[in-house]
């Protein structure tokens, strides 16, 4: 019988992962590599985490131990261009971005570990801004802020390059204007 990982080890080769894809990249990155790195067999980390991308955004999770932290910098403007910076694709990272929306299942385990956490607190810091009369409750634009700055942001990281101050212009001339109407 096979022993199982200890915590320590695991959190060792998730580690070890990590880093490679952020030195190298995800998509130059193989599991062997982060088998060889690890002094693992390919078969332990096949048989733990089913593939480089799991294994990657397991990776990525455990390297963030507690939830998301609020947003509340006691500005609207503030507060959307806060979770603009939080929702972007660090560039050695884009590849898994793209395995993402390869794999219906990479897709779910993403959205659930990593996207719908960052995606609570954004809804929260929006309710804070409600509650103080800065947005109307019934702003049907509350519901898309996240599709609108979120978006934009990780399309530009994955495919389009880097554009200096987008974050910025949706903030000023998208999102706000749709949610402080006068």
């Amino acid at each position: 019988m096979r022993s199982r990982l200890t915590e320590e080890r695991e959190r060792e080769l998730l580690g070890i992962a990590l880093a490679l894809v952020r030195e190298r990249g995800y998509d130059a990155v193989t599991i062997d590599d982060i088998a060889r790195a690890a002094r693992a067999s390919t078969a332990t980390l096949y048989r733990r985490w089913g593939g480089k991308a799991k294994m990657v955004i397991t990776a990525v999770k455990v390297s963030k131990p507690e939830g998301p932290a609020e947003i509340d910098t006691g500005s609207l403007r503030e507060d959307l261009l806060a979770a603009t910076r939080r929702g972007t694709v660090p560039r050695p990272l884009t590849g898994l971005a793209q395995a993402v929306m390869l794999d219906d299942d990479l897709r779910a385990a993403f959205h659930e570990l990593m996207i719908e956490p960052e995606l609570e607190v954004l809804r929260r810091a929006l309710r804070r801004h409600v509650e103080a009369g800065e947005i109307d409750a019934d702003n049907p634009v509350l519901g898309l802020v996240d599709r609108l700055l979120i978006g934009p942001l990780v399309a530009e990281a994955v495919w389009l390059g880097d554009t200096p101050g987008l974050a910025e212009r949706l903030v000023d001339e998208v999102v706000l204007p749709l949610l402080v109407r006068k």
